[in-house]
C-alpha cells in the first residue's frame, strides 16, 4: 500500500539502508550529507522530493511520475 506509514523504501543514497516511509523525508536530508558524491549525481523530481532519480533519467521519470497524475487532477478540479 503506497499510502502505509509502516512500509519500507529503499535509500536512493545507499542501498543497503531501508526506511520506513514515515521517517523517509528525514532519511533523505541525513543521508544527502552523508553521500555528497551520490548526491551530486541525483536530481529531484518536481511533483515529489522523495523521488531522486539519477540526473540523466530526470526527464523519463517526470513524463511518468504517478504524482505528476495526481497533481494535474488537483489542478483540473480547482478550474
Amino acid at each position: 500500500d503506497a499510502w502505509n506509514p509502516d512500509r519500507l523504501m529503499q535509500c536512493p543514497y545507499n542501498k543497503h539502508h531501508q526506511i520506513r516511509a514515515s521517517r523517509f523525508p528525514y532519511h533523505l536530508i541525513k543521508c544527502r550529507k552523508s553521500y555528497p558524491e551520490v548526491a551530486e549525481q541525483l536530481a529531484t523530481c518536481p511533483f515529489n522530493a522523495r523521488h531522486l532519480v539519477p540526473q540523466a533519467e530526470l526527464s523519463s521519470h517526470v513524463m511518468k511520475c504517478d504524482d505528476k497524475g495526481l497533481l494535474e487532477q488537483d489542478i483540473g478540479k480547482r478550474t
